[in-house]
């Protein structure tokens, strides 16, 4: 109970944007995994460079914050992972 409650009161729990904001973003990732099972011709090569690009600089962001913000330093992580798989099939479709 303890921990619970020290997690609930903590500067990156439930009570505040360092916990929302990257449970937010884990809709990007799992959106991109959907994606990952459609045919390559419908992935934007711009909107997911730029996604690559957002992951990265919010990977930054999240390690550079104080507190450091291992939820959303892992969430970009991930989407960073999935986008560059997408990115990869749409060079090999287009390239």
């Amino acid at each position: 109970m303890a921990a619970l409650r020290a997690f609930w009161n903590s500067p990156v729990g439930p009570k505040t944007t360092h916990f929302w904001g990257p449970v937010a973003n884990w809709g990007f990732v799992i959106s991109g995994l959907v994606d990952t099972q459609k045919p390559p011709e419908i992935i934007s090569g711009n909107m997911t460079a730029a996604m690559c690009v957002y992951s990265g600089l919010f990977m930054r962001f999240a390690w550079m914050v104080q507190p450091r913000n291992y939820l959303l330093l892992a969430c970009h992580v991930s989407n960073e992972s999935v986008q560059l798989y997408q990115l990869s099939r749409w060079a090999k479709a287009y390239g």
